[in-house]
This record gives C-alpha cells, structure tokens and sequence, in this order.
C-alpha cells in the first residue's frame, strides 16, 4: 500500500511543478554516453559518475541513488550486481510488495519497492524503471536506498528530484 502511495506521489509529482524549499543544482546527465535525459539535484548531494550512469547521495548519506541506463535484456544482470552490492553493505530483504506500472507523461514507468535491514536499522529499498523511449530500446533505473530517517528528511528534496527528470 505504502509503494502505491510513493508511486500516486510521483504521479502527481510530474504532473505539474513541485513546490520546494531547497535549491536545486544544475541538471545532471543520467550517463553521458547517451545522454538521453537529465535529472535535477540539491545542491549540496554529491554526484558521481558509475559504469552505466550515475550516483547521487545526501549530505549526511541517508539516501543513495543511483540512474543507470541499460539495455532492457541487462535488467537481470544489474538486478544481481545490486543485489550483490546490498549483501556487502549488509543489507537483508525482509520483504518486497508487487510491482506497479504506470504511464507518466506518455512513458512507462515501473515501481517496486523492497523492506529490508541493515546495520544502521530499517531501510527502503526502491526501482523505479523508466522507459525513455529511445531507439536503443535501453531502460533508465533508478535504485533508491534509504534509512527511513533519511527518506523521511529527504522526501520533499528527492519528490523534486524525481520531478526533475528531463528526457531529450
């Protein structure tokens, strides 16, 4: 029920403009080997280039994300290197709920949202899977992972974030 919310949220999100207090950076490419869009962040979240992408995190790292963009038959295989990383983070699943699709502004997007533990407490572990609908046929994952203090704190930063997203 609560991904079903976050996903509602989105929605409404990207229908229209998102009233936020924090400032927001420059656009940063998702990967900028094919730069097919752009994702607004804070300013004060730390960027970093990955493989297939890139990463993003809060100041106190209470919430990771990562944009990748990968062919749509690599799904699997990102799945297993995130679930690998997860295991080295300590990180244990202790539940997930269904998958949700939606279609955003003339896009398919897909939710999935993952309970899970770590170290540091109860964490949230989301996908959000974003057909950009380019030639390539490739898929824009996002993987968010949060402390719930964090996702608490940082939700109106990443709701805006999410907003953000410009596909060229």
């Amino acid at each position: 029920m609560k991904k079903l919310v976050w996903a509602l949220a989105l929605a409404t999100a990207l229908a229209g403009p998102a009233a936020i207090g924090a400032a927001m950076a420059g656009a940063v490419s998702i990967t900028a080997a094919e730069p097919v869009a752009v994702v607004t962040i804070p300013d004060s979240w730390a960027q970093s280039k990955v493989d297939r992408g890139v990463q993003i995190k809060t100041p106190d790292e209470e919430i990771y994300v990562w944009f990748e963009l990968v062919p749509a038959d690599q799904l699997d295989a990102l799945q297993k290197e995130h679930d690998a990383y997860f295991a080295r983070e300590g990180v244990k699943f202790t539940g997930s709920t269904e998958t949700l699709t939606r279609e955003i502004n003339g896009r398919p997007w897909s939710f999935t949202e993952l309970k899970a533990t770590s170290s540091d407490g109860p964490s949230i572990v989301r996908y959000l899977a974003i057909n950009p609908k380019v030639a390539s046929g490739k898929i824009i994952m996002m993987t968010y992972w949060a402390s719930e203090e964090g996702h608490v704190k940082h939700d109106k930063a990443m709701q805006a974030m999410i907003d953000s997203i410009a596909f060229k």
